[in-house]
């Protein structure tokens, strides 16, 4: 009786002293770990079911199933490195999201910037066109009488800046139909125009300066609204790289972007070539409206006529879709070349297509 009782005792003493399987220690030390912490946090519902899987470990090991505690102790390992995988790709997420939200305020910030910079340069611009009107409307002395080779080349010049004159007041016309103080420069230049005719003997170069001015300032008045409305300076360059890619050389001036053709015609009648290169120009005028089209035809001394160019052209504009159109026949007051040059008659001879600018 002693001898079983001593054997009950050292077999009880036996299985109480029985090693935990190392899965269940390894469970044990990496659930405490810093990362599976984190995971029960980030990834509760993963964390939790490697809890279970640990608990159920020990249950099977505290009723002596050794080898159902290493089954399970190794499934609850898998199951916390589950959710510390899944601890990081939360975490991951995190960071992406915060990411995102920073890129997003800094695209924010920088179109707030760019807004902006545009309207920025646009009062820059609107400042340069009225310094630039001030100036020219500075008076200037009287010119005194004098000889008639002299005179004679203010005449020239006179009809130049009348006629540049008489173009700013059209741009103008286009943009502002209504303006009430445009009638009184356009009866002016007409006065001019009646003068010049005449040939007097002491050119009126003064008023066509004046009148130049004046039409400056009308056309700078006529954009203020829009320019204050959409403050936006880079549309006259958008325009300026479409132009360049329809294969015309554009460039800027008081009127907007201009852009110069030469020989359109096959004596009256427009080249094939020339309409298209006229349709690829109407369709950059329709996809901006806002710009309307002033046709000028500049004629050579001694060469052709210009005045059926303009019509022509700005026909064929108006067929191919341009919006709005106006054409003028400037003559020959506005070389490009010394009339006395060699060839001036080609480079003199040419049709302007400006897109009047809305906006300074």
């Amino acid at each position: 009786m002693m001898r079983r009782a001593l054997a009950i005792a050292l077999l009880s003493t036996g299985c109480a002293s029985l090693p935990r399987p190392a899965a269940l220690v390894e469970a044990d030390r990496t659930r405490t770990s810093p990362a599976s912490q984190e995971a029960a946090t980030l990834a509760p519902q993963a964390f939790l079911a490697a809890e279970k899987a640990r608990r159920d470990a020990d249950a099977a090991f505290a009723n002596g199933d050794r080898a159902g505690a290493q089954l399970l102790g190794e499934d609850a390992l898998a199951a916390y490195e589950h959710a510390v995988v899944l601890a990081r790709l939360a975490r991951a997420d995190a960071r992406l999201a915060a990411a995102k939200s920073h890129a997003d305020q800094a695209r924010v910030e920088l179109g707030a910037l760019e807004e902006e910079q545009r309207r920025t340069a646009a009062e820059a611009d609107d400042y340069d066109m009225r310094l630039k009107v001030a100036r020219d409307a500075l008076p200037l002395p009287s010119s005194e009488p004098a000889t008639p080779e002299r005179e004679r080349a203010r005449l020239s010049a006179a009809k130049a800046i009348g006629e540049e004159a008489r173009l700013l007041c059209m741009a103008t016309q286009m943009l502002a139909p209504d303006s009430k103080t445009l009638a009184d420069s356009l009866k002016a230049l007409d006065g001019l125009q009646a003068t010049l005719a005449k040939q007097p003997a002491h050119a009126p170069i003064d008023e066509a300066v004046r009148l130049r001015s004046s039409c400056l300032s009308e056309l700078t008045s006529a954009r203020r609204p829009a320019t204050a409305l959409a403050p936006e300076a880079g549309e006259p360059d958008e325009l300026l790289d479409l132009l360049a890619k329809a294969g015309v050389e554009p460039s800027r001036d008081d009127r907007g972007v201009v852009i110069v053709l030469r020989d359109l015609f096959d004596g009256k009648t427009l080249r094939a070539a020339s309409k298209e290169k006229l349709t690829a120009v109407a369709e950059i005028a329709r996809a901006h409206p806002a710009f309307p089209l002033l046709v000028v035809a500049h004629g050579a001394r001694g060469g052709r006529h210009a005045a059926p160019a303009a019509d022509s052209v700005a026909a064929a504009l108006k067929e191919a879709g341009a919006p709005k159109v106006s054409s003028r026949d400037a003559g020959d007051v506005l070389p490009v070349a010394q009339p006395e040059s060699a060839r001036a008659a080609g480079r003199n001879e040419r049709v302007e297509i400006v897109f009047v600018a809305p906006t300074s």
